[in-house]
């Protein structure tokens, strides 16, 4: 029954000129702020790879699963402060799935102590619907369903702003500006609504430990809808190791807790959201991120030079 009763959801959501909200919330978005934000590629200033899988609404078939790959890096060999990012997404949800290939640019400078970043995002859409598992009773020519398997994909653009000090960040940006438009065959199409995003954080060192406070904030809307997130992160560090742990409010949506460490510059965190609208704390989502940077040294372009020493006799 709950099968059934998702993809009904699903399809009136979706067909007959629908708008869709694209983009997917991940627990640990602190950590993939050039997601959001094409602004945010380089701001660790590290060449930075990150994956991170969601499986939401455990417990329910067909229930949405997301997994995200990303690299981003400041360009090494180009004088000034120059940065790309590319990632993918893959989004799947009942009969939907959903790809988004991205590419994000920014461009930083000094500003007030701190660094103000520009940024600009070129991706490519892709929707697929696949009705196989749909039983339409007596007239399976319904013209409201693509027959069999329909996709399409379309161009996709984004910006960014992001303003980065060493006790703090503040960025927003938006996405699918151009309100990408997908067919799906010949009589369906997907709207993409425009996504706005504001996010910020900080890092309050504790005097005299070893301890840190990193409060974060997201807004995430579409003007139709919003959610906002509330993070509050606790980090001990001890013999070059991080371990971190908090939890996310999210009002009238979720309450969410993770845990996770940062060793020889890994980092593998978990969260578990639980949602408070009455689904249940066994039907929540879980969030794994597993990142990696490294430093840029190799890159450097000064090199230690050694003179060659004669000793005549």
């Amino acid at each position: 029954m709950k099968k059934w009763l998702l993809i009904v959801v699903l399809v009136i959501g979706v067909f007959a000129d629908a708008n869709a909200q694209f983009d997917v919330h991940f627990t640990h978005y602190w950590e993939m702020q050039n997601f959001y934000n094409p602004a945010a590629a380089g701001s660790s200033r590290k060449l930075n790879f990150y994956a991170s899988y969601s499986n939401q609404l455990t417990g329910f078939e067909n229930s949405p699963k997301s997994m995200l790959l990303n690299v981003d890096s400041p360009i090494p060999f180009i004088k000034g402060d120059h940065n790309l990012g590319l990632g993918v997404i893959n989004d799947a949800i009942g009969l939907f799935t959903n790809q988004h290939l991205y590419l994000n640019y920014a461009f930083g400078f000094k500003l007030f102590k701190g660094r103000m970043v520009a940024g600009a995002q070129l991706g490519l859409v892709n929707s697929s619907f696949d009705n196989s598992k749909i039983i339409l009773g007596g007239d399976s020519n319904d013209p409201a369903f693509p027959a069999g398997k329909a996709d399409g994909n379309t161009f996709d653009i984004g910006a960014g702003l992001f303003y980065q000090h060493k006790y703090f960040h503040v960025g927003v940006s938006g996405l699918h500006l151009n309100a990408p438009l997908i067919l799906l065959g010949e009589r369906n199409e997907i709207q993409i609504d425009p996504f706005f995003n504001f996010m910020a954080g900080g890092n309050i060192p504790i005097k005299n430990t070893l301890i840190s406070v990193q409060p974060s904030l997201q807004v995430m809307t579409d003007f139709v809808s919003w959610r906002t997130d509330i993070t509050v992160r606790g980090t001990y560090r001890y013999n070059e190791k991080n371990f971190f742990g908090g939890v996310t409010y999210s009002p009238s949506t979720s309450v969410a807790i993770f845990l996770g460490a940062e060793i020889l510059n890994i980092t593998l965190g978990y969260g578990y959201e639980i949602y408070t609208s009455g689904i249940g704390m066994k039907n929540g989502s879980h969030d794994i991120f597993l990142g990696y940077k490294m430093d840029l040294e190799m890159f450097n372009k000064e090199k230690n030079k050694h003179n060659s020493i004669r000793v005549l006799q």
